[in-house]
């Protein structure tokens, strides 16, 4: 079920501060980046689907700190490496500019760091979907 279309209604009626991503899938023939998140900004827990149609870019980054870490606090840890801290939309970035395509944003989703983005994503929409509630 469709909740939110464009990073306007996202933003104005969803945070997904300390929401964690559960799942990376590419859909619709791998041209759309979906996002399963354990939404926890609501008055149940919910499952949600972030999805970034006709995806053209899209960078992961987790922090070189993980490489310091040993296997098992690695997985011990492994949901704070996921956890969403701060998101960001750009609508012009000079990323953007190497497109020269007004209908497409450019979008990141800080985890860890806050100054290197974990994902970096150029799309032509965003939208979220409920799955369940949990």
């Amino acid at each position: 079920m469709l909740i939110a279309n464009g990073f306007e209604e996202i933003y104005n009626n969803l945070d997904f501060t300390d929401s964690i991503v559960e799942c990376i899938d590419w859909e619709n023939n791998l041209l759309d980046l979906v996002l399963t998140i354990d939404y926890y900004n609501s008055d149940e827990e919910e499952l949600l689907k972030l999805r970034f149609t006709d995806c053209l870019k899209a960078d992961f980054s987790l922090t070189t700190n993980l490489l310091s870490v040993s296997e098992e606090e690695k997985h011990s840890y492994s949901m704070s490496w996921y956890t969403i801290q701060n998101y960001k939309l750009f609508r012009d970035s000079e990323l953007l500019k190497q497109y020269n395509q007004k209908e497409l944003f450019h979008f990141q989703i800080f985890t860890t760091d806050q100054m290197i983005p974990w994902l970096s994503v150029v799309s032509r929409e965003i939208q979220v979907e409920r799955v369940m509630n949990l």
